[in-house]
């Protein structure tokens, strides 16, 4: 008898995998696009490249219940090989961000709201979009995965293979740095993510 927790269809790898996959992509190609800064292309690439190695360490996985960990930290590992790769070689073409895909892709997350609503939101997500891309790649991968992909801190560091007390302290110098630039203060900070 199978546990609640196992992994169905274990007879057929593919279709589990495949399954399994259907039910984070949407997460995962949202944090690809944040990882590789906005830029549709090299998100589709990473996000390739993660779920090819997932496919092939798919025998790996234990549990349906460390599922969407697992899928993240092979997505942050990729792109954290892939930088580390472009730093020792660096490209010479730099691709244009296509920004009219980038606000399609967001407008489709977002739920139905009044015109005021959409526009008081598309203004908190050009001052958050500004913000975020003034961070430093470390800072903004780790306030990415905790305020927006919601891991704990102990997740994030298994998937960046830090400390936990590291992913504390760039989670704070990231927030902090967001408030400085936003110029907002902490109580309204975490009134605008309540809402």
């Amino acid at each position: 008898m199978r546990g609640r927790d196992s992994l169905p269809g274990r007879a057929d790898p593919p279709r589990a995998f495949e399954e399994l996959l259907a039910q984070y992509v949407d997460p995962l190609y949202r944090t690809a696009l944040r990882l590789a800064g906005g830029r549709p292309a090299d998100a589709e690439d990473l996000l390739q490249d993660a779920c090819l190695r997932a496919f092939e360490r798919f025998g790996s996985l234990r549990s349906l219940g460390a599922a969407r960990s697992w899928l993240f930290t092979i997505l942050v590992r990729t792109h954290l090989n892939r930088e580390r790769s472009r730093r020792r070689r660096p490209e010479t073409v730099e691709a244009d961000l296509d920004e009219t895909a980038f606000e399609r892709a967001l407008a489709r997350w977002q739920s139905p709201a009044t015109p005021e609503e959409l526009l008081a939101r598309e203004q908190l997500r050009e001052q958050l979009r500004a913000a975020l891309s003034t961070l430093d790649s470390g800072l903004r991968t780790v306030v990415w995965l905790v305020d927006v992909e919601g891991f704990s801190h102990r997740e994030v560091a298994e998937m960046l293979q830090v400390p936990e007390g590291t992913v504390a302290s760039r989670l704070f110098r990231a927030r902090r740095e967001l408030r400085d630039w936003l110029g907002v203060t902490e109580h309204e900070m975490l009134q605008r993510r309540r809402d």
